[in-house]
């Protein structure tokens, strides 16, 4: 099936104008789209990033229309990305389901790559329309994307500002955003997600270690699906990967009712 790519935008809560793109199926009607997702990209990621352009993609290609969105301040979104917080993130997610409801239709399922699984899988209990969360190689708590702070860290413990590095780019942060990352208590907020949730895990992941997925697996209330892949990286760069997981994502939707 081919597929097109609606550019669009929302706004935040700060009245910044967020980015996005909405990946649909080319020949037929809005209203004859199977469900609405929202895909959640990694941290200091964006929605051009391999992994979230090519599932969006490849889910677009089986019916499904697919929002993703620059978070604040990265990408091509407006706003501060060093006042940005965990929150402020969730925040970010909250505009965008209002955004499709709106516009569209309420999304059915939401979506996230690392960073970004987590924050769908926080406030997926939050709407009756959401009936599902996939995430992909995703930590169980935010707190675990502090290991890229390294030395920062000492700093922003101390109350001062600092930077940290990832993948070559320096990117300012403030003290509030580990305060905030440390207060975010997921174990609970996943105890009460009744809804399935399907988890996909890397093997020998140099990021986020299975560990993780299994956390998830054992905090959510409701039904979830461990899937663990091999042979890949963090980002899925391999495109048969991507391919496989995008075909164990729509069966998984499939029987979702």
């Amino acid at each position: 099936m081919k597929t097109k790519t609606i550019k669009c935008n929302f706004k935040n809560s700060q009245s910044e104008t967020l980015d996005a793109r909405l990946d649909v199926p080319a020949n037929i009607e809005i209203d004859e789209i199977k469900d609405f997702i929202i895909f959640c990209h990694c941290f200091t990621c964006s929605k051009e990033t391999i992994t979230t352009f090519r599932l969006s993609r490849l889910l677009a290609e089986n019916g499904y229309g697919v929002l993703r969105f620059d978070f604040t301040g990265l990408g091509n979104s407006e706003g501060n990305f060093s006042s940005t917080t965990f929150s402020s993130t969730q925040d970010d997610l909250k505009n965008a389901i209002k955004f499709l409801e709106q516009n569209y239709r309420a999304p059915s399922f939401l979506m996230g790559h690392s960073l970004g699984g987590t924050t769908a899988l926080s406030v997926a209990q939050d709407y009756d329309f959401i009936k599902g969360v996939v995430t992909v190689a995703s930590p169980s708590d935010p707190e675990h994307v502090l290991h890229h702070f390294g030395h920062a860290l000492t700093l922003l413990e101390q109350g001062i500002n600092a930077s940290f590095k990832v993948a070559g780019k320096y990117y300012d942060i403030t003290p509030e955003f580990i305060k905030d990352v440390r207060n975010a208590n997921t174990k609970e907020i996943l105890s009460r997600l009744e809804k399935p949730v399907l988890v996909f895990t890397v093997e020998n992941d140099s990021m986020v270690n299975e560990k993780n997925a299994r956390e998830i697996q054992q905090w959510v209330k409701g039904k979830t699906e461990l899937v663990t892949l091999k042979n890949t990286d963090h980002l899925l760069s391999d495109r048969q990967t991507s391919a496989e997981v995008a075909q164990q994502i729509v069966a998984w939707l499939q029987n979702i009712r």
